[in-house]
């Protein structure tokens, strides 16, 4: 019969979940309780208040969002890494990519392996033999090793994607191999 939220825009993020939490708070007759007060919905101006400050937040969660996505595209286009984890052989140095020398040394003997044209399992095994694991702690799977395989930022850039307007922005970064290495190993693989 009582619900505490210490913010009434704490309650939900967006319309469809204030409406879906308002309809059940209603026909269950429970009165929400704020830092700023009460909300009884069986009083039509707790019931209008309500909605106009429901309405209130998702205005301001939408700007928040929108400014935070800018900012993020900005620092992007500076050069800043955004994203998970960084790309093995990779670190991070003032939200920067840098190249992490133990790392990038069997990024090196995996590319000229793959241009050996050494089986995915055989490189495998050699990373397994020497205790190299992957950016999660993790042995590497020959999955894993064939998508670090195609990423091009081993040969500096790669391209991050904006979710909301779906702008490509190219991104450079220290190479670690060699383009024409890159390039040959990515027609071995097409083979």
């Amino acid at each position: 019969k009582h619900l505490f939220v210490y913010n009434n825009d704490r309650l939900s993020r967006n319309e469809v979940s204030q409406q879906t939490i308002k309809i059940a708070l209603i026909k269950n007759d429970v009165v929400l309780y704020t830092k700023d007060g009460q909300f009884n919905f069986s009083n039509p101006t707790d019931k209008l208040l309500k909605t106009v400050l429901d309405a209130i937040a998702t205005y301001d969660n939408t700007l928040r969002a929108e400014r935070s996505r800018l900012g993020k595209v900005a620092r992007v286009k500076e050069g800043y890494w955004y994203g998970a984890p960084p790309p093995f052989g990779y670190r991070t140095v003032e939200k920067r990519l840098a190249i992490d020398k133990e790392e990038s040394k069997w990024v090196k003997k995996i590319f000229n392996w793959a241009y050996e044209e050494k089986p995915l399992i055989w490189i495998k095994a050699q990373l397994d033999k020497n205790g190299v694991v992957a950016r999660r702690g993790k042995f590497f799977t020959t999955g894993s090793l064939n998508v670090l395989l195609k990423n091009t930022h081993f040969i500096g850039y790669y391209y991050w994607s904006d979710k909301k307007t779906g702008e490509e922005i190219r991104c450079e970064c220290p190479p670690i191999v060699d383009e024409s290495l890159w390039k040959a190993v990515q027609k071995s693989r097409e083979k």
